[in-house]
């Protein structure tokens, strides 16, 4: 990981040199913007910040509750804080005489925008570190499979132990307690939505208990190293109805056909497009309310859409969801979720460690 956070650093400052500035600052105050400073440093911690400047120098700033744990984690020189991260900063820009500044300003509170002001001139960086994140390296890849794998095992061992009359929180406790003794972390909130409640694609758990021929759709997620898995399954208590069935079979035809699309070079929203045609031939288009998959990584929305608000185009090294649902009002709705790495010809499916299937309990 070490060897990453160089090679990203080293990119990040030749990104400063062409917009003719300076240095970079990252900030994380009481855990807000970690993945950033998580991305480039390597430190995992409630409050930090890095400076970056063009020559390639950074320097990780902690408070003396981190310094240990910074220097254990990440390749930068650490200096331990002296008044607040918002002084110090100020004064290892004034140290080197950085003018021209470049910050995340969406991820910035304005109160430290302003207090920082007074170093010199101000700018929106954002788009880097975006345009950073979003092409995986090897090890970031090698997270999400570790975190796919884990969320596969979790979901199985969880699967084991459902029987009607168990609520949709207690299955979500349970899923994420699974998670966590296979050495993951909890990821997003999760979304488990049974029965009636199944037509709300956002439905979070509820009180509600799963009963005998109903249908549940999970949508949940596991972290490894701070990258996510993003991963959406359904199971029926007892043999799903024909109905229910075929809705899964075609959610799984178009999981494939979109799929198939995926390469370098392949606009996002054509592969978006082509679930909506599978579905408008079924006279079902408009129960497809949401775009069919997104970018992530130590965020679950990251750069690129497959949307029809945004064409992106798809470029190798991007981590994106292949998500099809239907939501169908007074029946009820399901989704089917994988994970993909985009390659120059191709796509490798991260989450191939659980079936595709519609699980029946």
């Amino acid at each position: 990981m070490r060897a990453d956070i160089l090679r990203r650093t080293e990119k990040l400052a030749a990104a400063l040199k062409k917009q003719e500035a300076d240095a970079f600052v990252i900030l994380s105050d009481e855990d807000v913007n970690w993945e950033s400073l998580f991305y480039m440093s390597g430190f995992r911690g409630t409050a930090g910040a890095l400076v970056v400047f063009a020559d390639g120098e950074a320097e990780l700033i902690l408070d003396g509750r981190y310094a240990v744990q910074g220097r254990e984690q990440s390749p930068h020189k650490v200096y331990e804080q002296r008044s607040s991260l918002v002084s110090d900063v100020a004064e290892s820009l004034k140290k080197h005489g950085s003018k021209e500044i470049l910050c995340e300003s969406d991820k910035t509170f304005h109160g430290t925008w302003e207090k920082l002001s007074a170093c010199g001139i101000w700018r929106d960086g954002g788009e880097i570190i975006k345009e950073l994140r979003r092409q995986k390296d090897a090890g970031g890849v090698e997270d999400i499979k570790r975190a796919a794998s884990i969320g596969a095992k979790a979901f199985l061992e969880a699967l084991d132990c459902v029987k009607p009359g168990m609520t949709e929180k207690a299955f979500e406790a349970l899923l994420n307690y699974k998670i966590n003794l296979l050495g993951g972390g909890a990821g997003f909130d999760m979304i488990v939505a049974s029965g009636p409640r199944s037509v709300m694609p956002h439905g979070r758990a509820s009180e509600r208990p799963m009963a005998a021929g109903e249908w549940v759709t999970i949508d949940y997620g596991a972290r490894w190293n701070g990258y996510f898995c993003d991963i959406t399954r359904n199971f029926s208590l007892g043999t799903p109805g024909a109905e229910a069935a075929a809705m899964h079979e075609l959610l799984h035809r178009v999981h494939d056909e979109t799929a198939a699309m995926l390469r370098a070079g392949v606009s996002g929203t054509a592969v978006h497009n082509r679930a909506v045609s599978i579905f408008a031939a079924e006279g079902k288009e408009r129960y497809f309310t949401h775009s069919l998959g997104h970018g992530f990584g130590l965020e679950i929305h990251e750069a690129p859409l497959l949307s029809p608000r945004r064409d992106d185009i798809l470029r190798a090294g991007d981590v994106v969801t292949i998500e099809p649902g239907l939501y169908i009002p007074g029946f009820g709705g399901m989704r089917l979720e994988d994970d993909y790495l985009v390659t120059e010809d191709g796509a490798e499916r991260l989450t191939k460690e659980l079936n595709q299937c519609f699980y029946s309990i």
